[in-house]
């Protein structure tokens, strides 16, 4: 199962909260709004009843209500909502203003309600006042109401500036977590692409500064490298080991069927020694396809090395070799070309190719077939290795499964069937390709290209 990145993680568990809390914070927001909006358009509507209550005054023993300025001044103090009013005497008579506008259910002496008049919602204030003129008390009820459009499109303006301005500061918020989180994680990421860039192959511990929070982890990885390192360490001690133990007998006993005083004249004796030889070989081939595994290699013995010189010393051990098997032999090679490689394997990638023209470049009748070929030149940033023979090549449906290990074509030729399974190998450790075709009219070309220094 796939598992979120820790990017991923970060940012839900930071979105989820800002989330609910802009969400809590637009209700709260909201309900502020309304109630100090409603609390500001109460006290208006307060302040215009004082102004009523001041317009009554009593004439010849009879309340009355001074009507022209306050009209004009309500008038003026109008939005888009519209006043209503009424001024009541104590018998319930008209004073000044509108007709039946609605009491509110219970009765005090000042209070705000809702209700609607003239098929209108409107907020309104009754008022109960008195007067005392002359040792007489004078009541008269006192109500002003407003429709909503005013309060409703302050709420709405408001509300929509804060809204623009929260999702602005949710817009930045956003922003600098991601930005946050980038730079939070980065160490990671750079680990990461540090552990990405590695070689496979390559066992040398981490020492790049690394976050205390994962730094355990990378001291444990480094423990594992270095138990994988003597692990191999043990490997390539164990093979030395064997290459001795099974050499030994071998040689020995090749002495002894060359010294053989019953075998001197014994047709049986090439024989043997031929079979020993092939023995030989085949552990040699076996050990060294063991120590050049990819999966067990410590390529920190790699370093830059001169491949002209290399394959100069490998051919004049080889030649002769050549010469005596009859063929023909071609050497091209560029001065002073330089790549990062392990010399003595590398010596064992070039000798399993001559190996490997020299026993499959002949006939029925095992007669060489012409030259075999060694090049090596540079072209651009790469090192090409080539050696070519004029033998019958491979069949097609064969190549590719050539390097493939024990894979032999002819098994009445000589070989261990090794040969090109440990060039593949040996070229893989170099990060190197290997192309193998067959040439026109008839030959096989072995194509290595490395990287130059």
């Amino acid at each position: 199962m796939k598992v979120r990145s820790i990017k991923q993680r970060l940012l839900t568990w930071l979105s989820i909260p800002l989330g609910l809390v802009t969400f809590v914070a637009v209700i709260v927001i909201f309900l502020l709004l309304n109630r100090n909006i409603n609390q500001h358009f109460d006290n208006a509507l307060l302040v215009a009843s004082k102004g009523i209550k001041n317009r009554l005054y009593v004439k010849d023993g009879v309340l009355k209500f001074s009507l022209p300025h306050f009209g004009i001044d309500i008038q003026s103090s109008a939005g888009k909502s519209s006043i209503f009013y009424s001024v009541l005497n104590k018998q319930g008579k008209l004073l000044a203003g509108h007709e039946h506008i609605p009491k509110p259910k219970k009765l005090k002496k000042s209070i705000f309600y809702n209700t609607i008049y003239a098929h209108q919602k409107i907020r309104a204030l009754y008022v109960e006042h008195e007067m005392f003129r002359n040792g007489l008390t004078y009541k008269a009820t006192i109500i002003i109401s407003e429709t909503l459009e005013d309060r409703q499109e302050l709420v709405r303006n408001i509300f929509l500036m804060t809204i623009g301005m929260t999702l602005l500061i949710i817009f930045i918020a956003i922003r600098v977590s991601l930005f946050s989180v980038k730079k939070g994680i980065e160490p990671l990421v750079n680990l990461q692409y540090l552990i990405k860039r590695r070689d496979m192959n390559d066992l040398s511990p981490i020492e790049d500064e690394v976050p205390f929070e994962v730094d355990s982890l990378v001291q444990s990885i480094n423990k594992l490298f270095v138990k994988l390192k003597k692990s191999f360490l043990h490997v390539e001690q164990f093979n030395a080991d064997v290459s001795h133990q099974l050499r030994t007998p071998l040689a020995e006993l090749k002495v002894l069927v060359e010294t053989d005083e019953v075998l001197k004249n014994s047709l049986r004796k090439e024989q043997y020694l031929e079979i020993i030889d092939g023995m030989t070989h085949t552990t040699d081939q076996l050990l060294l396809s063991a120590k050049t595994n990819p999966d067990a290699f410590d390529r920190d013995w790699f370093k830059p090395m001169n491949f002209t010189e290399l394959c100069e010393k490998v051919i004049k051990t080889k030649v002769p070799f050549i010469y005596s098997n009859g063929f023909e032999f071609d050497f091209e090679v560029e001065d002073d070309l330089w790549i990062n490689g392990g010399p003595i394997i590398l010596e064992g990638l070039i000798n399993n190719l001559i190996d490997n023209a020299i026993n499959y470049a002949i006939n029925e009748d095992k007669k060489p077939m012409g030259e075999i070929k060694l090049s090596l030149k540079k072209d651009k940033s790469n090192i090409i290795l080539c050696v070519e023979d004029e033998g019958y090549g491979i069949p097609k449906k064969h190549i590719s499964h050539i390097c493939e290990r024990f894979f032999r074509l002819d098994t009445r030729k000589k070989g261990s069937g090794l040969g090109l399974s440990i060039v593949k190998q040996i070229a893989q450790l170099h990060g190197a390709l290997v192309t193998i075709k067959n040439k026109e009219p008839h030959g096989l070309k072995v194509k290595i290209v490395f990287k130059s220094l």
